[in-house]
């Protein structure tokens, strides 16, 4: 069995949760077919057309979507053309929206973390982009993912949000799930230590300065406590306090990066992560790999990945800095409670969002996508 994987990420870039996925994905086809690599499939975008929608949001205008023109789509669609193994048995596209314009001559497969119409509503805000550019190429998604013979999500809630969005029958619909992208320990080493971790590549976004504002009621009661920033640089005034550090950004790709990174992880008391814009977050499981538990909200996939809590403390969103700095101290309070998370973490993640458990999931729905074709055709 052929198959054409088709990304526009290079697979030795595992830094960041979708480029983990993506590597993970390609492993896991190379194990049940033939695959051919077609990617980074990545023109470059219109430097005119990112201006304009720039200016135009600056003044309070609406902007456009210019990752997604049509003219960078059809580019896209004639490269992937060019690239594709002809004589495939199917086509299996990593990711959705940039691959809209795609018309595959085998039946396609495809997997990514949400649509296009949840992305725009999570990380951007509302009114950002003209109407009728968003309306444009969520209808070509929506056609596009209708043609599919399979379209999977790495959580149940994206599934469901997409279902509703663009009314797609469920049986072609399925949950491959997530993995943690880096290698379980053997055990857990976390021996003693006060150190909560802040980690993400937007520091904004995620509520970094929320953090740091709740160790200032954390530290009236545990004075030795600490908060360690990895990934976006915060800012000055975040840092003003020797017991918060900015620990820099880690290139998993690199070893000896790779190594200092999953270090902290073993250290770690907990991670927070009081997100303001998330879908399935891959350093919660990791964190859980280690034993560490973490607190974050109620909300995107975030109660998927922690089993509703089973090693976690959901808050309900809007976080504030008093809710958060409550739920730090009740960890660092009940020790008898927390090492039983620390033992819930890694047994739940372990068992689901293994690398050997994520592959399973998705080469049982690839092969069962494939054979229902077959029984179609036949």
């Amino acid at each position: 069995m052929r198959t054409n994987f088709i990304t526009n990420l290079p697979l030795q870039e595992i830094s960041g949760g979708f480029s983990g996925m993506n590597a993970a994905v390609y492993d896991a086809l190379t194990e049940i077919a033939e695959v051919h690599y077609v990617g980074p499939v990545n023109p470059p975008v219109s430097s005119a057309a990112r201006l304009i929608s720039k200016l135009k949001r600056s003044v309070g205008q609406k902007g456009k979507f210019f990752s997604f023109s049509e003219a960078r789509l059809r580019r896209i669609a004639e490269e992937v053309n060019r690239r594709r193994r002809a004589d495939a048995d199917f086509d299996f596209y990593y990711g959705f929206t940039p691959w809209i314009r795609c018309v595959s001559s085998v039946p396609y497969l495809t997997c990514s973390d949400c649509s296009f119409r949840d992305y725009l509503d999570i990380y951007h805000a509302r009114g950002s982009f003209e109407e009728s550019d968003t309306v444009r190429i969520c209808s070509a998604e929506n056609a596009w993912m209708r043609d599919a013979n399979a379209v999977f999500f790495s959580s149940e809630w994206a599934l469901l949000r997409t279902r509703a969005h663009y009314g797609l029958e469920r049986e072609s619909l399925g949950n491959v799930g997530i993995l943690g992208a880096l290698d379980v320990p053997l055990q857990d080493t976390y021996t003693d230590g006060r150190e909560f971790l802040f980690i993400s590549t937007d520091y904004m976004r995620k509520n970094g300065s929320l953090c740091r504002r709740a160790m200032n009621q954390v530290w009236q009661k545990f004075p030795e406590a600490r908060l360690k920033i990895i990934g976006a640089t915060p800012p000055a005034q975040d840092l003003t306090d020797s017991r918060v550090t900015y620990e820099g950004y880690f290139d998993k790709s690199k070893p000896e990066q790779l190594a200092a990174f999953t270090n902290h992880l073993s250290h770690a008391f907990a991670l927070v992560h009081p997100t303001a814009a998330d879908i399935t977050p891959m350093i919660v499981i990791e964190a859980a790999f280690h034993g560490c538990p973490c607190i974050t909200v109620n909300d995107f996939a975030l109660p998927e990945v922690t089993g509703n809590g089973t090693y976690a403390l959901l808050q309900n969103r809007p976080v504030t800095a008093d809710t958060l700095a409550q739920a730090m101290i009740e960890l660092l309070d009940d020790m008898d409670r927390y090492r039983s998370l620390r033992a819930k973490a890694r047994a739940f993640t372990i068992d689901r969002f293994s690398r050997a458990a994520f592959k399973k999931r998705l080469q049982e729905a690839v092969l069962s996508s494939i054979a229902s074709v077959k029984e179609k055709r036949s």
